[in-house]
């Protein structure tokens, strides 16, 4: 059996154990975000509702759309203005062994803007620049509060498909502090726990300096050489491991589809991911929220063929994005074959494209990882995506292309289904000459005209973000490179920003003015104008008034339905990118 048989294989059993934990969890999930009984709420209890004496939360309290969505975009802003301002102070700030500086301010506002937006686009390094201090209040906490307020989001829009004429949409502050205290803490307490059990580092000790078993050698460049190589022209004997509480960011950074990472080398250093258990867990981490928020949607509607109708669609996109990135990078390119005198197929050695992967992790779980944390808007990466093949970078930007809907953010990227489903109930009734009707609830203009800014405002944002980059002076010397390649770099930074995910090429030189200030602006807008048309369909869905379903009524669970809603997301997202595509990664290709 061949290698890209191997790990696809394990891939399957990999996704199909996701969807039999997600079934299961989507009903404690359910029962915590609706405050009813469950096992967790008797040893939780009594602090959820301290948080709500302390922030003077009503529960019982629902808000209507308005007073939701201003909730959600104020956090969203003060999350981002108070992590600003500690990246700008960390230099007198606790907590820093190191002593870093603050940084600047451009930089600052692309990093806090980043963690606000569940991004987690990272311009620097962290070992290099950011204090524990930083690290642990400042990144950490918004690991938490944008991922919680996603799950809001998302809960907020399930109510208002499921509820009757004028209900509420729920208490966005309650929402947010269950989100935190039920789902989210608990999962990454013990994904903390198994980090430090593996060797992950969990502490405030300052960095350590060590001794390297051999030494090496640096080139006039910097580069690695052998310590007696003729080119060294220094030799470096010790290195600085950097620690500070890093299982606990790892932990949350996963769980949470946040990404960015303690160090610049992110889940290929092998202090956030130190061993095969740690990768398994993580690449699993990524897309469980994900998947049970899906069955979450057919518990809140009461009709569990509604979520096996979205589940379908986003698996077989999945698959197929698994079996076409992982096949790419098996296959490695010519240029790495050698017209056929290199072999890169046998288990004697790595296969495949090994270019930028850890030999410890390898092809098919490197290949693995981007198809999920690009699926998922994770960001996070066991490998250097530079390294991959050009087909093998195009499957993260169309995944993240399609606007967070195959998996994508908590919550944000149920949301975006959704919208899609909104979308493809008003053609499919249009090709069949019946009204729009969804779960009971006649679709008018105005849900139409949100559904479609949701859907289309990310791949507009991305566009958008790429045509700057592209033509600013000062914006194009980030490229890290010319022509095709130098484009494609741009391009993903665009995508990567716009689709809120964070993952990027090595290439782009991503700590430049003109790019902090680009993508910041990014990264908001394609995080604010869905989440803000996601509430208002909420708030219109909620007032519209249930109705019987008629006879001829377009079923929305049937295989047909799903077929339907897929290629409308292959017809909307990602054909949206294929001219772009052409001029980056398929012209590297091809060239």
């Amino acid at each position: 059996m061949s290698p890209l048989v191997i790990s696809l294989f394990e891939a399957a059993v990999l996704v199909a154990l996701l969807v039999a934990v997600a079934l299961p969890f989507s009903a404690y999930v359910v029962a915590a975000m609706e405050g009813a009984p469950c096992v967790a709420r008797r040893v939780l209890g009594p602090l959820e509702r301290g948080c709500g004496r302390l922030l003077r939360i009503k529960p019982q309290e629902s808000m209507g759309w308005k007073r939701y969505l201003v909730g959600a975009v104020a956090l969203t802003l003060v999350g981002a203005a108070g992590l600003f301002a500690i990246l700008l102070a960390q230099g007198v700030l606790p907590a820093n062994p190191e002593r870093f500086s603050g940084l600047a301010p451009d930089t600052a506002f692309n990093l806090a803007v980043s963690f606000a937006t569940n991004t987690d686009w990272q311009p620097v390094a962290g070992e290099t620049h950011l204090s524990y201090f930083s690290q642990a209040v400042g990144l950490a906490v918004q690991n938490f509060l944008s991922p919680a307020i996603g799950i809001a989001v998302a809960f907020a829009l399930m109510r208002g498909i499921a509820q009757g004429q004028g209900a509420g949409l729920g208490n966005f502050f309650m929402d947010v502090v269950r989100a935190v205290l039920y789902v989210l803490l608990p999962l990454a307490l013990v994904g903390a726990v198994i980090g430090v059990a593996q060797g992950t580092p969990q502490t405030l000790e300052p960095y350590e300096t060590v001794q390297l078993l051999e030494p090496v050698g640096l080139d006039e460049q910097g580069n690695i050489v052998d310590a007696d190589s003729p080119d060294a022209v220094q030799q470096v004997t010790e290195a600085v491991v950097p620690l500070g509480p890093q299982a606990s960011q790892v932990a949350i950074k996963q769980l949470g589809t946040n990404g960015g990472g303690f160090n610049g080398a992110n889940s290929a250093s092998a202090l956030e991911n130190p061993t095969p258990l740690t990768n398994l867990l993580q690449c699993a981490a990524i897309m469980l929220l994900p998947l049970t928020l899906i069955f979450c949607f057919g518990r809140m509607v009461g009709d569990r063929r509604q979520s096996r109708a979205l589940m379908a669609a986003v698996l077989a996109l999945l698959a197929v994005a698994i079996v076409a990135v992982t096949a790419a990078e098996y296959s490695a390119t010519q240029q790495l074959l050698a017209n056929g005198a290199v072999y890169t197929g046998g288990f004697e050695q790595s296969a495949g494209n090994m270019e930028g992967k850890e030999t410890r992790i390898g092809t098919g779980e490197t290949a693995l990882w981007a198809a999920f944390t690009t699926a998922a808007a994770n960001g996070s990466s066991n490998g250097s995506l530079a390294g991959f093949t050009p087909l093998g970078q195009v499957v993260p930007l169309v995944l993240m292309g399609l606007g967070e809907v195959v998996g994508g953010g908590a919550g944000t990227g149920l949301a975006s289904l959704l919208g899609f489903v909104v979308l493809t109930v008003f053609i499919a009734s249009l090709m069949i000459g019946r009204a729009p009707e969804y779960l009971g609830k006649k679709i008018g203009p105005a849900e139409m005209r949100l559904a479609v800014v949701m859907v289309m405002a990310p791949a507009l944002v991305m566009l958008a973000g790429a045509a700057v980059l592209v033509l600013v002076p000062a914006a194009q010397g980030a490229a890290g490179g010319t022509g095709a390649l130098g484009f494609s770099n741009l391009l993903y930074a665009a995508v990567s920003a716009g689709a809120n995910n964070g993952s990027a090429l090595s290439g782009f030189v991503a700590d430049a003015p003109w790019a902090n200030g680009v993508l910041g602006v990014e990264m908001l807008l394609g995080r604010l104008i869905p989440l803000a048309c996601a509430v208002m369909l909420a708030g219109r869905m909620a007032a519209l008034r249930p109705v019987a379903a008629g006879v001829g009524a377009l079923s929305t669970s049937g295989v047909l339905f799903t077929m339907l809603l897929m290629v409308i997301i292959l017809l909307v997202g990602a054909l949206t990118l294929v001219p772009a595509l052409a001029l980056g990664p398929v012209a590297v290709a091809v060239a």
